[in-house]
């Protein structure tokens, strides 16, 4: 079990790092990580980025120690300076106890009277809530999109209707279905993600009305069986525009279509293309804007 963390830190130019990472390797140095330089610009579909070689990086080196692999901190900075041939001075030290290692996926107020809940929160809640086990790439939190297509669900009536969950990831779109009363969930994704929301539709009690289907939408030989009363897609607008056919003939007539993940210079080119719908609502949070449709 391990007791505690030591993180050492060195700077230097992000050009070298991929030298670096491998020196430490070879000497075996592999719980490594550090923040990659980035520079964000706007594009047609959403934000477009690319790495930044020139700038400086603090790279991250992680000794975990437990009762039987106790760590000399002076010894190990000696070797590391030593491998990556540096003064040991510019290697900075610090120890982390293990609940600070990572960040708490904190409990969401949807403001509807809804909360998300991680599997971790010792925290009593109240209200209605759903439980949810995050995935490491979710971070601190819930994307403003995934937020607002859970308000668009959860405020509906979906007894007796079924709905297909678009590029489903963890599953809260299709467990948030479920639980306003849908029948029957379908949710699909490129990944194989079947474990994962299963697990999380488990943990609100609405495994059996979901289902799972590992398929690219985008490829003409993929079959999706059925039509839906509602299909949720939270990707973006150039998808949200390649995937009209595919989800056009999938809604049935007066059917609603929940479209987010769309930037507020694309989404009217994104929605134009969906002429035989009447837009109920658009909700903005940010530059995010998400749109509920009805099929005329």
């Amino acid at each position: 079990m391990t007791n505690m963390l030591h993180e050492f830190t060195i700077s230097f130019l992000h050009k070298h790092v991929d030298e670096m990472i491998e020196k430490l390797n070879l000497h075996g140095y592999y719980n490594l990580y550090y923040d990659q330089p980035i520079e964000q610009f706007t594009e047609e579909n959403g934000y477009g980025f690319q790495e930044v070689l020139d700038a400086d990086i603090d790279l991250k080196i992680i000794l975990e120690e437990t009762a039987q692999s106790p760590v000399n901190v002076e010894q190990a900075r000696e070797q590391i300076a030593s491998v990556l041939n540096v003064d040991r001075e510019t290697i900075h030290y610090e120890p982390i106890e293990i609940q600070d290692w990572q960040q708490p996926f904190p409990i969401i107020d949807l403001q509807n009277g809804w909360k998300i809940r991680p599997t971790h929160s010792e925290e009593e809640v109240g209200g209605r809530v759903i439980h949810f086990e995050p995935p490491r790439a979710f971070g601190s939190g819930l994307h403003e999109t995934t937020q607002d297509c859970l308000r668009f669900i959860l405020r509906e009536d979906l007894r007796g209707k079924t709905v297909l969950d678009v590029g489903s990831g963890a599953g809260l779109l299709s467990i948030s279905a479920s639980l306003a009363g849908a029948e029957k969930v379908v949710a699909i994704d490129m990944e194989d993600v079947e474990a994962e929301v299963l697990y999380n539709a488990g943990l609100n009690g609405v495994e059996k009305r979901i289902s799972i289907q590992q398929v690219d939408v985008l490829d003409p030989t993929i079959k999706v069986d059925g039509l839906f009363d509602w299909i949720c897609v939270n990707i973006a607008a150039k998808e949200i525009k390649e995937l009209y056919p595919f989800l056009d003939s999938h809604l049935v007539s007066n059917g609603h279509l929940l479209l987010s993940g769309m930037l507020d210079w694309n989404f009217k080119d994104a929605l134009d293309l969906y002429k035989n719908y009447h837009v109920d609502q658009i909700s903005y949070s940010d530059e995010w804007v998400t749109a509920l449709l009805r099929k005329k």
